[in-house]
């Protein structure tokens, strides 16, 4: 049956209002649209259909049916209406929501091509998607250059989205030039610029300039949101100064301001920080009895909190809780948990609550499995960890360097490093790329059992794969070779070290030093001593009191009374648990009055 264009309109009015428009019937009424003439339909029933239309559920689906209904309108020669700034700002929105802003591009392109007259709210879509897609750079030359070039003037909405934008990138010192700019233009700023900055600033840790400008907006009569708390109450309690964010809390408060989930969530978080996690309970049980619905990163902050404080019961209840209110854990909130089971050796309820958490249809991930085989090596099931590493194989998920990591280093303290270098091998096969940390567990490993040719071929592996060593590496097989009694070979070393460029520290000297005491030369650990000096490194106290207690285990004590003698010249004065050992030798070898001077060198009775 034939339709009048007025009741043709008021169909599509009332199918728009109603949400009850399907593809169908918008195919249907476009038609009728187009073929009406008298009279002609209007601008709005066209702008109207594209609306519904881009609004309909699952609208994702059908972007290839909107851009051809829309060719087929700017190409067609009846009586209807052109496109006008009211449609071009649907279909550019659009192309924002469906994550196509390259088409958004396209059709400010025909709107400034058409000739009509650019308008803010044209552009301000486009703006929005170039900034929710990183491409900030674009939109701050639409609104400096493009939009003053067509001879439309950026309004507020079109600054204070790039502002964001910027904000959210960090880019704070372009974001104040950008508020400046609003300024000298007579852009009358509002709540909306103030808080992009003050999130901005808050975000970076610059709380006192967050407050500045907040003292500045108030200054300016302009009421904050829940969104300029929110973030100042963040700030606070990321720095820590969680008593100053629930002032600012009980101010929002008092000033009608509701707080919303992400307000509690922060606070939730800090007291999580502060180990008050009952505290941050209460306050998750006020948030719920307020009306609010907490979401699951808050429930993770919680549970995360109760993990580290030790309190495991209660983070297994909390998860409990979750379920039976109806929210999905995600795959986070089980991570936590089974690090925290893992940590106090339970690995089997760690196993366990893996099979629960798949059975509930969340898919464990990567380091859900690293947690559980760093787990079970760590309470020496080497061959259980091995049986995960080859389920989560199975199940598509593919090892990566911490995997790898951690097995190796198993092995290798277990005295197995050519199983750990098997290993490694089958990883670079399968695409996995060893670290440092990787190659310093076989070296390591190998050193320790005083396997020096296989120490040295994996040490040349690792740099022909394009890995240096750094000082950790070095200082592992110094400390093995000084165990082994072949301090000048660690000496040796420590040259290598010293010629790579790699400054040695205190604690790759200590190695050396003890090795040289265990050998019997005082002379080669004076040297060492001077040679420390001649670097810059000036020997500690612990440094000194590491070779005291190994003199006195030894009963050198005329090597221990040389080593006081130089801490004397060097002003480093002896405390009780540096001199006690050698005290107790001296005592019992009789020399009481060398014992005397040492112990009154020590509380500093004697004069330098």
């Amino acid at each position: 049956m034939a339709m009048g264009t007025r009741q043709l309109e008021l169909l599509v009015k009332e199918r728009y209002r109603s949400g009850t428009l399907t593809i169908k019937d918008a195919l249907q009424f476009f038609d009728h649209l187009l073929a009406a003439k008298n009279p002609a339909p209007s601008i709005y029933s066209f702008t109207q259909l594209f609306t519904a239309l881009t609004c309909m559920k699952n609208s994702n689906n059908h972007y290839a049916t909107v851009f051809s209904l829309f060719n087929r309108w700017t190409q067609s020669r009846g009586v209807s209406p052109s496109p006008n700034v009211c449609t071009y700002s649907v279909l550019i929105s659009y192309c924002i929501r469906i994550n196509q802003p390259r088409l958004g591009l396209v059709f400010l392109g025909q709107f400034i091509k058409g000739g009509q007259r650019a308008e803010p709210n044209i552009f301000n879509p486009l703006l929005k998607g170039l900034c929710s897609k990183n491409r900030i750079s674009e939109a701050i030359a639409i609104v400096l250059n493009k939009m003053p070039k067509l001879g439309c003037t950026p309004d507020v909405i079109s600054y204070n989205t790039v502002l964001d934008g910027l904000c959210k990138e960090g880019e704070l010192s372009k974001a104040f030039s950008l508020f400046d700019r609003m300024l000298s233009k007579g852009i009358t700023q509002d709540v909306f610029t103030y808080s992009s900055l003050i999130d901005g600033l808050c975000k970076q840790g610059a709380i006192s300039k967050a407050f500045s400008l907040f003292d500045r907006m108030l200054s300016k009569g302009i009421t904050p949101d829940v969104f300029t708390y929110s973030s100042l109450i963040d700030g606070l309690c990321k720095e820590g100064a969680i008593s100053k964010a629930f002032s600012l809390f009980e101010r929002m408060l008092s000033q009608g301001i509701a707080p919303d989930v992400i307000t509690y969530s922060s606070l939730i978080n800090g007291l999580c920080k502060e180990g008050d996690t009952e505290k941050a309970e209460e306050l998750l049980s006020y948030m719920v009895f307020k009306g609010l619905k907490p979401n699951v990163v808050t429930y993770n902050t919680v549970v995360d909190g109760l993990c580290k404080k030790g309190q495991l019961g209660k983070a297994v209840e909390m998860l409990q809780s979750m379920v039976s209110k109806g929210y999905d854990p995600t795959v986070v909130t089980y991570n936590t948990i089974i690090d925290a089971i893992c940590k106090e050796g339970e690995t089997e309820n760690a196993e366990e609550l893996l099979c629960n958490m798949i059975s509930r249809g969340t898919n464990p991930n990567v380091r859900t499995y690293n947690t559980l085989i760093d787990g079970f090596c760590k309470v020496n099931k080497l061959e259980k960890a091995k049986e995960l590493l080859n389920v989560m194989v199975s199940k598509g998920i593919s090892p990566n360097t911490v995997t790898c990591n951690i097995i190796v280093d198993a092995l290798c303290k277990k005295g197995e490093p050519d199983r750990a270098e098997k290993l490694l091998c089958d990883m670079l096969d399968q695409g996995v790329r060893p670290n440092l940390i990787t190659y310093s567990s076989v070296i390591n490993g190998y050193s320790n059992l005083g396997c020096w040719k296989e120490t040295i071929r994996v040490l040349k592996d690792m740099i022909d794969h394009g890995i240096l060593p750094n000082e950790v590496t070095f200082r592992s097989m110094m400390d093995s070779l000084c165990k082994q009694g072949q301090s000048k070979e660690a000496e040796k070393l420590l040259d290598l070290m010293v010629r790579g460029g790699i400054k040695p520290g205190v604690v790759s000297y200590r190695f050396l030093l003890l090795g040289y005491v265990n050998d019997g030369n005082i002379d080669d650990v004076m040297n060492i001593l001077d040679r420390m000096h001649l670097n810059h490194i000036a020997p500690d106290l612990s440094t000194y009191t590491s070779l005291l207690k190994a003199y006195a285990k030894k009963r050198k004590v005329d090597a221990a009374m040389s080593v006081l003698n130089r801490m004397k010249k060097e002003r480093v004065k002896p405390d009780l648990a540096a001199s006690a050992p050698v005290l107790e030798l001296l005592l019992k070898m009789g020399r009481n009055d060398v014992a005397r001077d040492l112990m009154e060198q020590t509380s500093g009775k004697t004069n330098d």
